[in-house]
């Protein structure tokens, strides 16, 4: 279970989040979503534990895995040095069978993988020691569309296994299929939508992509420029 309770955050003296609160219970998916500048990495940012709200409390069930926007990895260290690192600051081992297809890649340098790849490490790094919750930050980010199915088809099983996720993202189309709830940012006081809101329930996922795709263009377009 994740809570935001009231979380609020200047930046330079300038409101850039008022009263955000949501919960995300275990095997639920929360999108954070909005235009740029909205405050949605800020907002994982909080949850995190990296920045400290002006007002407001996270509440947190179990341990916070947090995948930042950039890799936030040792680009001139292995990818198995990498892992042996962050799986210390947790207290467990590393995996024989590392996710997301990492294993192959163990003896290489950070520096000379792709960006996906270098995401799918990020990934792998977040999920030591089985966190009960998560925090995506953007993680299809400029990524092909493989990448995109194989990371759906991860976040589903993390639901199935009963984690609490956030997750942001600036294409309907990445979440559309995982998503419980949208907090809209960017329009004064956080909104919070229930995916039944937005998509419909109609049960046909590209029905519902669309519907979803045009509530959220409808949002977006309402937002004041920031």
């Amino acid at each position: 279970m994740l809570t935001a309770d009231g979380l609020t955050f200047s930046y330079n003296r300038k409101p850039l989040l008022e009263a955000l609160s949501f919960q995300a219970a275990p095997g639920e998916c929360v999108v954070l979503a909005g235009p740029n500048g909205s405050g949605k990495s800020t907002a994982l940012s909080l949850l995190a534990g990296v920045l400290k709200p002006d007002a407001g409390n996270v509440r947190a069930e179990g341990r916070i895995g947090y995948v930042p926007q950039g890799t936030a990895l040792f680009e001139d260290m292995s990818v198995a040095d990498n892992l042996a690192f962050f799986a210390d600051l947790v207290g467990v081992k590393v995996p024989k069978e590392p996710a997301f297809g990492v294993g192959r890649f163990l003896k290489k340098k950070v520096a000379s993988l792709s960006g996906g790849t270098k995401k799918r490490v990020s990934i792998v790094c977040a999920l030591l020691g089985d966190p009960a919750n998560l925090l995506f930050d953007e993680p299809c980010a400029g990524l092909d569309v493989q990448y995109r199915d194989e990371l759906t088809a991860l976040i589903l099983r993390l639901k199935q296994e009963g984690r609490s996720i956030c997750y942001v993202g600036h294409e309907v189309s990445e979440f559309a299929s995982f998503y419980d709830r949208m907090v809209f940012l960017g329009n004064g006081k956080p909104q919070v939508f229930e995916k039944a809101d937005l998509s419909g329930t109609s049960g046909n996922i590209i029905e519902e992509t669309m519907n979803l795709d045009s509530a959220y263009r409808a949002l977006c377009a309402a937002c004041p420029k920031l």
